[in-house]
């Protein structure tokens, strides 16, 4: 399994948690070195937001936007036509299965001192920890 920590602001972190947001635009994607499902973990960033991992989701795809993203696609981003534009190039990773956690973990509980600037991976352990946090 991989497994990626992604950082996202409210009210973002809410809208994937609560299965209205189904797409994240990232101006990067991760290189799979081997295969099997994508877990995506959700630490909340920003001033307003809980500085903490929340929950999780599956990764289903991912699409490179060149210089186009589809009205559809805008709508279940939860952003702007204006926003999407302005943020091509970019990937478009499909996201579902939110799982939100019974309680914020800290990440200094997965060995990380600070959040991902976007996103990053997550070892085997670090997942498990977080795993366990699910029970």
């Amino acid at each position: 399994m991989i497994n990626i920590l992604l950082s996202v602001r409210r009210p973002f972190s809410e809208k994937i948690l609560s299965g209205e947001k189904k797409w994240e635009l990232r101006k990067t994607k991760p290189i799979f070195r081997r295969c099997g499902p994508v877990t995506l973990w959700f630490y909340e960033s920003g001033k307003d937001g809980e500085r903490a991992i929340i929950g999780k989701c599956q990764l289903k795809y991912l699409i490179r936007m060149i210089s186009y993203i589809p009205d559809g696609l805008i709508e279940d981003a939860c952003i702007t036509k204006e926003r999407g534009r302005s943020y091509l190039p970019c990937y478009a990773w499909h996201i579902y299965d939110p799982v939100r956690l019974p309680h914020a973990v800290p990440l200094s509980d997965i060995g990380l001192t600070r959040p991902p600037q976007s996103w990053k991976y997550l070892t085997d352990e670090q997942a498990a920890i977080l795993e366990r946090r699910l029970a």
